[in-house]
C-alpha cells in the first residue's frame, strides 16, 4: 500500500509510515505511570515529601519552556549529514533510556535531588525525540491528506502505548504483595527495550527529505512576528490551548467524580475501554477528514466531546453503565482530537515555506508544544483550586454542595471550553484547496530559485 503524494515528490510506502509511527509506542507508555505511580513510589516507599515531589515535577515541567524552543530551532538550523531530524533520535533515546531507568527504578537511598534529576532527564529525552520527530512527520509528505494518515498512525501507536501502560500494571498488581515499585520496574523494562528498537526502525527505514537549500535568517523577534502573521497557525494554537485546558480540567478530577458522584469502583477498566475505542475509531476519523476537511472533522469530534461532558452532569449515583457508555463515546473522539491538530500544524508551516523556501516545522511544533503544556498546567491546577475553595474532601466526599461543585467542574465547565474550541475549529480557513495553492506557490518559487542559480 502506497500513500499518494504530489507529483514533485516520491510517495512514501505505508510500511515506512508504520516504522515511523512506532516511535510513539514507547513514548505513549511514559505519561500515565508518571501521573499515577510516581508519587506512591517516591512518597510511600522512599519516604520523600509530597510537597517536594510536587515542586520538583513543576520545575522539571517549567524547564520545557526553555528546552522546547531551543530544540525546535536547533532541529531547523543544524544540518548534519545524517539528517537534521533523525539525528535527534540518537540523543533523545540515550537520554530517555537513562532517565527512565533512573526514575522508574530508583536506588534505595534516592533523595529529592536524585528524583529531580531523573524526572528532568526523562522530560529532556522526551523533548529531544518528539519535537524533531513531529517536524520530520510534516516533511514526510507535502500532501494534505497523507499528512493526516501519518499523524493517525503515529497517534495510533501512542494510544497502543497508553493501553499497554494500563495492562502491565494490571498484571503486575494482580500478584500478591506487588507494589508501585514492581509496576514501575516492569514498565521500565518494556520501555527501555522498545525505544531503541523503534527509534532504530525509524532511523534506518524512513526517508528524511534533504534540508532546504535556503535557510531563512533567524532572530527571536522575527520568528515571533512570523508566527504571529500566520493566522491559520494562530487559530489552531488558540483552539488547542482552550481544548487542552477543558479536557485536562476534566481528566484531573475524573477519579473524584467517578468515585464520589457515580460510584465507579474500577476506573482502570473504564479507561481501558476509553483508549480501546480511540484506537478502533481512528481510521474512521482519517476517512472523514478526507471527505469533509480536517477542520470540520475536528469540529465534529469536539462537539461530541462537549456534549458527552454536558451529559455527565445528568449521570445519577450508581449510573456506572451510563457513565461508562459516555466515557467510551468520548474516547472514540480522543484520536481525532490528538491527530488532526498535528496534521493541521504541518499544513500551516507551509505558509512560511511559501515565503522563505525554508522549512521551519521545528519552530512551529515547539510553539505548539509550549501552548499545550500551558494548557496542561492550567487544566490541572484550576479544578483543584475550585474544589479546594468549596472545601471538597479528596479522601471521599458525601456533602451536597461540594459534590455539586465537583459535577459542575467535571461536566459543564469543560463543555463550555470545548465548545469554544469547536467554534474556532469551524472557522479554520486552510482547506485542501487552499493548501494546493500554497504548495503550487512553493513549487513555483523553488523552480525559479533553481533556475536563477549560476551554472557550476
Amino acid at each position: 500500500m502506497t500513500a499518494v503524494t504530489s507529483p514533485t515528490e516520491a510517495p512514501i510506502a505505508f510500511w515506512r509510515i508504520l516504522a515511523f509511527g512506532s516511535v510513539q509506542l514507547p513514548l505513549g507508555m511514559i505519561g500515565l505511570p508518571i501521573a499515577i505511580y510516581l508519587a506512591p513510589l517516591y512518597s510511600g516507599q522512599l519516604q520523600l515529601s509530597l510537597q517536594l515531589i510536587g515542586i520538583a515535577l513543576i520545575l522539571a515541567r517549567l524547564s520545557d519552556f526553555i528546552t522546547d524552543p531551543i530544540i525546535g530551532i536547533l532541529s531547523d538550523r543544524w544540518r548534519p549529514r545524517i539528517g537534521r531530524r533523525r539525528v535527534w533520535l540518537i540523543f533523545g533515546t540515550v537520554a530517555m533510556t537513562a532517565g527512565v531507568r533512573m526514575l522508574f527504578v530508583p536506588t534505595p537511598d534516592a533523595g529529592i535531588v536524585y528524583f529531580a534529576l531523573a524526572v528532568s532527564l526523562v522530560y529532556l529525552g522526551y523533548t529531544l525525540i518528539l519535537l524533531p520527530y513531529q517536524a520530520w512527520s510534516a516533511e514526510l509528505s507535502s500532501d494534505y491528506h497523507v499528512r493526516t494518515r501519518i499523524s493517525s498512525v503515529s497517534q495510533g501507536f501512542s494510544i497502543v502505548g497508553l493501553i499497554t501502560s494500563t495492562l502491565i500494571p494490571a498484571y503486575v498488581l494482580s500478584r500478591p504483595g506487588a507494589t508501585s515499585a514492581d509496576v514501575m520496574a516492569a514498565l521500565s523494562i518494556v520501555i527501555i527495550a522498545l525505544l531503541p528498537i523503534c527509534a532504530t526502525l525509524a532511523f534506518l527505514l524512513v526517508p528524511e527529505p534533504a534540508a532546504p537549500s535556503h535557510k531563512a535568517p533567524f532572530h527571536l523577534g522575527g520568528a515571533l512576528r512570523m508566527l504571529g502573521r500566520n493566522r491559520a497557525f494562530l487559530n489552531i494554537t488558540l483552539l488547542v490551548l482552550i481544548a487542552t485546558i477543558g479536557e485536562v480540567f476534566r481528566q484531573t478530577i475524573t477519579v473524584f467524580f467517578a468515585r464520589d458522584v457515580v460510584g465507579v469502583t474500577n476506573i482502570g477498566v473504564v479507561y481501558f475501554l476509553y483508549f480501546a475505542a480511540a484506537l478502533l475509531v481512528m481510521p474512521g476519523w482519517v476517512w472523514l477528514a478526507k471527505r469533509i476537511e480536517k477542520h470540520r472533522a475536528l469540529t465534529l469530534a469536539l462537539v461530541i466531546v462537549a456534549l458527552t461532558n454536558a451529559c455527565m452532569f445528568l449521570v445519577p449515583k450508581g449510573g456506572v453503565m451510563l457513565f461508562t457508555a459516555l466515557f467510551i463515546l468520548k474516547g472514540s473522539c480522543y484520536g481525532a482530537v490528538l491527530m488532526l491538530p498535528h496534521a493541521m500544524v504541518a499544513d500551516t508551516a507551509d505558509i512560511d515555506t511559501a515565503e522563505t523556501l525554508d522549512r521551519q516545522q521545528g519552530l512551529f511544533f515547539a510553539a505548539m508544544a509550549m501552548v499545550q503544556k500551558m494548557g496542561y498546567a492550567l487544566g490541572a491546577g484550576l479544578p483543584l483550586l475550585i474544589l479546594g475553595t468549596v472545601g471538597y474532601q479528596s479522601a471521599g466526599e458525601s456533602r451536597a454542595e461540594p459534590l455539586l461543585a465537583l459535577s459542575i467542574s467535571y461536566s459543564l465547565v469543560p463543555c463550555a471550553l470545548v465548545l469554544i474550541a469547536a467554534m474556532l475549529a469551524w472557522r479554520y480557513s486552510l482547506t485542501a484547496e487552499t493548501h494546493k495553492v500554497i504548495r503550487a506557490q512553493i513549487d513555483a518559487r523553488a523552480s525559479e530559485s533553481l533556475q536563477a542559480e549560476p551554472m557550476p
